[in-house]
């Protein structure tokens, strides 16, 4: 008896097709590895991941454009943080470029799940990337109450944390039932 190498279960030596998952087993007296299987047939190049990165660049042009001086002010309020060595609030230009950058990437992961739904039909990842969004995205509103003073920055983390561990809850049920 020999595994199957897609899904695991015990096959007999000869038998050239896994009872359980369907996989061929045997090509020329060998088993087949996992990556032969997996790519039988045609192969699509999946463009998607450059595009995200694309829409990631966009982003960063985008928060310098927002605000040209990110990285200085972002390096004195670091600087600020070692000499005072006291935890203090981010300048008002770091906070909105913090916003508009998450939102920007947030918004790219939907219009990434878009494209992979109409081009590859794949829903899993789809979904992932929907969801990816709605974290980013939320983020980023939180961000922009903590501008406002509307809220602190232990209540961002904690609600994004809550956010994120329902949104795992939910993709793993809903994986688990239809994907």
């Amino acid at each position: 008896m020999v595994n199957c190498p897609k899904c695991g279960a015990l096959v007999k030596e000869g038998d050239r097709f896994c009872p359980y998952c369907g996989t061929p087993l045997a090509a020329s007296g060998r088993l087949y590895r996992e990556r032969e299987v997996c790519f039988e047939g045609e192969r699509r190049r999946d463009y998607s991941g450059l595009v995200s990165f694309g829409i990631f660049l966009l982003a960063v042009g985008v928060v310098f454009i927002v605000n040209p001086r990110v990285i200085s002010e972002f390096s004195s309020w670091v600087r600020q943080l070692a000499n005072e060595k006291i935890l203090m609030r981010p300048p008002q230009g770091l906070i909105v470029v913090a916003t508009v950058f998450f939102c920007l990437t947030g918004l790219s992961n939907f219009l990434v799940a878009g494209i992979r739904l109409f081009t590859y039909g794949t829903r899993r990842r789809v979904f992932s990337d929907v969801l990816s969004g709605i974290a980013l995205a939320s983020f980023s509103y939180l961000i922009y109450l903590y501008g406002k003073y509307a809220i602190t920055w232990q209540m961002v983390l904690a609600i994004e944390v809550i956010v994120c561990g329902l949104l795992i809850i939910l993709y793993s049920v809903i994986r688990y039932l239809f994907l």
